[in-house]
């Protein structure tokens, strides 16, 4: 009977481990940044709004977001390939007065935490791209923009 309840119990702990798990997972959000879609070149005049990934977030929340993958300034592979050195981002944060406008460029394998300022939600967001000098060149690659909350 001890063993039977034992039995059920280590169940019961392994489906709620699960669920823990499932949830937690569940609350991170991945966004592609493609090298090519998702550039804001610096001599064509264009809108940030048209070429960058926009994730909306919610208000006084901590996030924690992070960078990986891969992406070139040429389709040249090898030694003769050129990185980019990572994505520009856009977040508010509730420092200095309550709210803080930071652009950053966040590099694959780096990640940031902050919280977000107690403001209309749809004034709360993330801004993600990269940037090229030359409109005429050929990225390749792209980066995952991994958002959680804390």
């Amino acid at each position: 009977m001890i063993r039977r309840e034992m039995e059920i119990d280590m169940k019961k702990i392994i489906l709620l481990s699960v669920v823990i798990f499932a949830v937690s997972a569940a609350s991170a959000e991945q966004y592609t940044i493609d090298a090519q879609k998702n550039c804001l070149f610096l001599n064509k005049a264009s809108n940030i709004t048209e070429k960058a990934v926009k994730v909306k977030l919610k208000m006084n929340t901590a996030y924690k977001v992070s960078l990986s993958g891969e992406a070139f300034f040429s389709n040249q592979a090898g030694a003769e390939a050129d990185p980019m050195p990572g994505v520009v981002i856009f977040y508010p944060t509730n420092e200095q007065d309550g709210f803080a406008s930071i652009y950053r460029v966040l590099k694959p394998g780096e990640s940031i935490k902050f919280k977000t300022p107690n403001e209309e939600d749809n004034n709360v967001f993330i801004l993600a791209f990269v940037m090229d000098y030359w409109d005429a060149s050929v990225n390749k690659g792209s980066y995952i923009l991994t958002v959680e909350k804390e």
